[in-house]
């Protein structure tokens, strides 16, 4: 009687096949792999407010960049792009926003560094111990970085950025402590209270290779070990040309230099060292053949010629609009101020019907505001342009309102009786602009991209090159203004990984964007680009090197 727990034996053949199989499929593997089918490794370089050309024009000095972007033997794969135009404003926040969006600061909510929200009386900024104000305006607003995308293609990213880490896997972050003891070092060395940039760029690369006191397993030494991989994407952001471009040591400032010998002398004996030590890490960590350098930078920089008192507008408005001060909040105000370097911006608040979300008169509100600010001589001495806020379908006093701004003719103004309709009169279409400013047309889609209908101010003040406002009158360069030398940087993708995408040697004449950076990583990384993106992809368009 045969046992009820006996069943016949089944053929094992289908669990041969399936060993075979498996046994193939990773032969094919390892075979592909030996043959050096690697998939290239991304680390953006953004070199914090470094202004064009400071790298390019001087690659001679420079062995370690010249090493990075042209090989030691200049035969090597790379895309120049000399004229790539910054996001307006051309300040830190909003441009690192959109770079690593891909988006315009209107659609990512960082319009600004510093900002007046009219729905809740606020003013906004990006400044906070926890550092990350950014990452949640991008999550309130359902915006995705680079980060996000490169997480959802099924790749990995790791950044040093100070506050924008969204969808990155491994952060590592500068604490107080860290800048706390960069300023005291600057402090002792210098006798100023502001970040040492050697020490903070120094103390970042460090950060990047092996983490700062208990990051350790989100630097690229504790990933590679505990995780045994290399990010795809790497961001090493390096705030040290910015600083030292605002507070110049060593004798710079005493001789008057310019800010391109600053920044030149910055890049020699700082950034130049600090590549070698990059470049020396990745080969002994065995990868660098496989990695494509992107030099990036936000915004250039400037040299300041005249020092503006950075309370001047309130001087000129305080004794006819409201101002928030103590026992009066935003809430209870005529008017708001934000602090500013080359512009300044202000809110008026429809002073007949007490709401800030009703677009103030122009004639019983905008006009008297204008009028206090053109006889300041302080704003005469700095003002280049002027910018009126419209509000299409919204307004109606005998003018149609069509775009997002005016030109202001102020000195057409100024020289007219001062009337209403001489007011009426200087309101120009934004188009009149380009017999003004170089980069108008630049300039005129920035302004329009910038600001949402809840964050707009009425006025805003553009300076004249150079011209800036200011508490700290001891600071010799700034940025933000709205001229080509901080507009207009240059980028590099290069490196021995990029011949495995882009073979050749190639110079992008044509003009590009900060907010290029995402779809050029992506197509880097060979995964699908973002739809919906401001930016566009400069490497598509270049020609196909044809075999010979």
């Amino acid at each position: 009687m045969t046992p009820r727990c006996w069943q016949k034996p089944q053929s094992r053949a289908p669990l041969t096949l399936f060993l075979l199989i498996s046994s193939l499929l990773i032969a094919l593997i390892a075979s592909r792999a030996s043959a050096g089918e690697k998939s290239p490794k991304i680390i953006i370089l953004e070199l914090h407010g470094l202004k064009q050309g400071i790298i390019d024009e001087n690659l001679e000095g420079l062995p370690n960049f010249q090493e990075m972007l042209k090989g030691p033997n200049n035969d090597q794969a790379y895309v120049y792009l000399p004229q790539v135009f910054t996001t307006i404003p051309a300040a830190s926040q909003p441009a690192v926003t959109s770079m690593y969006t891909g988006l315009y600061p209107q659609r990512t909510g960082v319009v600004s560094t510093i900002w007046f929200d009219r729905t809740t009386y606020k003013i906004r900024t990006l400044i906070s111990y926890a550092q990350t104000r950014m990452n949640n305006i991008l999550k309130e607003g359902g915006v995705k970085s680079l980060f996000d995308y490169v997480g959802e293609s099924g790749k990995h990213s790791m950044t040093t950025m100070l506050m924008l880490t969204k969808g990155a896997d491994w952060s590592v972050k500068s604490g107080a402590l860290f800048w706390g003891n960069a300023s005291l070092l600057n402090g002792f060395r210098h006798g100023k209270w502001f970040p040492n940039s050697h020490y903070v760029d120094n103390k970042t690369l460090d950060g990047f290779l092996t983490g700062h006191i208990s990051a350790y397993p989100k630097s690229l030494a504790g990933i590679f070990k505990y995780h045994h991989l290399v990010p795809d994407v790497m961001v090493v952001q390096l705030l040290g040309t910015d600083l030292f471009s605002h507070f110049p040591v060593g004798g710079l400032r005493e001789r008057q230099a310019s800010m391109e010998e600053i920044q030149k002398h910055y890049a020699k004996t700082v950034l130049d060292p600090l590549m070698g030590r990059l470049i020396q890490k990745l080969k002994e960590l065995g990868i660098y053949q496989d990695i494509i350098f992107i030099l990036a930078s936000e915004h250039g920089s400037l040299r300041i010629k005249k020092h503006i008192a950075d309370d001047t507008l309130h001087r000129s408005l305080k004794g006819h609009f409201k101002l928030p001060r103590w026992g009066r909040g935003n809430s209870r105000a005529d008017a708001v101020i934000m602090l500013g370097a080359c512009t300044k911006e202000v809110y008026l608040k429809n002073r007949e019907s007490g709401k800030w979300m009703d677009p103030p008169q122009l004639l019983a509100d905008v006009k008297p505001a204008v009028d206090l600010l053109l006889v300041n001589p302080d704003v005469k001495t700095s003002l280049y342009a002027m910018i009126i806020r419209q509000y299409p379908g919204e307004r109606h006093e005998g003018l149609e309102e069509r775009d997002l701004w005016w030109f202001f003719d102020w000195r057409d103004y100024q020289a007219s009786t001062g009337d209403d309709t001489a007011f009426r009169q200087a309101l120009r279409p934004l188009s009149e602009m380009s017999d003004h400013f170089e980069l108008a047309d630049y300039l005129i889609q920035g302004l329009r991209r910038q600001y949402t209908r809840e964050t707009a101010p009425d006025i805003k003040l553009i300076n004249k090159k150079g011209y800036y406002f200011e508490r700290d009158l001891d600071k010799y360069g700034h940025h933000g203004s709205y001229y080509p030398d901080d507009c207009i940087v240059s980028f590099w993708v290069a490196g021995p990984g990029l011949s495995q995408v882009v073979p050749g040697q190639h110079v992008y004449h044509a003009h590009a964007s900060t907010l290029d950076l995402v779809p050029m990583v992506a197509h880097l990384l060979g995964i699908p680009i973002p739809e919906g993106l401001d930016g566009s992809n400069p490497l598509a368009k270049l020609p196909i090197p044809t075999n010979k």
